[in-house]
């Protein structure tokens, strides 16, 4: 795992999900290279305290997983703040999400 592979997958995944960086100080690839850089940098720390490759990928996994989770809360907060018809609403409040 290298930063530019991860670059590479992240510009991947960008393609088809664009984030928004509207109104931020950082524009795509910076980001990009950050996030890359960042999530070596750890993999490289816990491969120097002895952690095997499985190992790794599950932290990075479980990593992933709590971003997803944060993500989520951000655009159910958005969600909750516009105004949206009652078929959106009424899926929402099933999914405990109103």
């Amino acid at each position: 795992m290298t930063p530019e592979s991860v670059e590479s997958l992240m510009a991947e995944i960008d393609a088809e999900d664009q984030p928004d960086f509207g109104g931020i100080g950082i524009g795509e690839v910076e980001a990009r290279r950050l996030m890359a850089n960042h999530f070596c940098e750890i993999d490289s720390r816990l491969a120097e305290h002895g952690m095997s490759a499985e190992a790794r990928l599950e932290i990075m996994a479980a990593i992933a997983a709590h971003t997803m989770v944060e993500n989520m809360l951000l655009y159910v907060e958005r969600l909750r703040s516009v105004p949206a018809q009652a078929d959106f609403r009424d899926w929402m409040q099933r999914h405990g999400l109103a």
